[in-house]
């Protein structure tokens, strides 16, 4: 949870529109991991903050990222 947090501070900075969220960019091959930060992705997903793209990718709008992040340490 706190590599999350931290991995979308780090890509706010980064030039876009939309912050691309990797599972495989935060666990590596864990499989174990990547279940767990699916769970948290698709909470975010149906609080309406991220959208999945494509399997192991969520896109997050870089206006509601600073939402994400609120609600991440609410989640901690």
């Amino acid at each position: 949870m706190s590599a999350l947090i931290y991995y979308l501070h780090f890509k706010k900075k980064e030039r876009g529109t939309v912050v691309a969220v990797r599972i495989v960019d935060l666990c590596g091959v864990d499989r174990s991991c990547n279940a767990e930060v699916r769970k948290i992705l698709n909470a975010l997903v149906e609080r309406g903050v991220a959208v999945r793209h494509k399997p192991g990718v969520y896109l997050i709008s870089r206006r509601d990222v600073d939402r994400a992040i609120k609600i991440l340490t609410r989640m901690i």
